[in-house]
């Protein structure tokens, strides 16, 4: 019998938080392993966007350990830059649009938004569109 991933998703749709978890579920980290650390991430505000506009590279390492997101020196500081530079998205882009493009149904508008952010790539990009169950288009 196959695994399941578990729901630990609340009855809300959250697009940031599929996004966030799906940054953090690429190099030999799956999805599912991603979301045993969900709890952690929510109690350290890295599933909220807002954080990221004020937060430093160094506070966000520091909230990903305490989240249970520690995957050595080199790998957390890299995902904690990457994770900053939605900040940067937000701040050039404004939250409001950003939300509106990750809730929307749109691969490609998806991919026009992500893909020029620094660390953001095709993996990232798939990993979002199947938590967000959206197919080729």
């Amino acid at each position: 019998m196959q695994d399941k991933m578990p729901d630990p998703k609340p009855a809300k749709d959250d697009a940031w938080e599929d996004l966030v978890v799906s940054i953090l579920s690429v190099n030999q980290y799956s999805l599912e392993r991603t979301y045993q650390a969900l709890a952690g991430l929510r109690e350290q505000g890295l599933l909220e966007p807002h954080g990221f506009m004020h937060w430093g590279q160094a506070e966000i390492v520091d909230r990903l350990k305490a989240a249970g997101c520690d995957r050595g020196p080199f790998m957390t500081n890299l995902f904690a830059l990457r994770l900053g530079n939605l900040g940067i998205l937000i701040e050039r882009r404004g939250l409001e649009t950003c939300m509106r493009i990750l809730r929307g149904r749109h691969r490609r508008a998806i991919e026009d938004l992500l893909l020029p952010v620094n660390g953001i790539g095709p993996k990232v990009i798939a990993n979002f569109c199947l938590l967000r169950e959206l197919g080729e288009q």
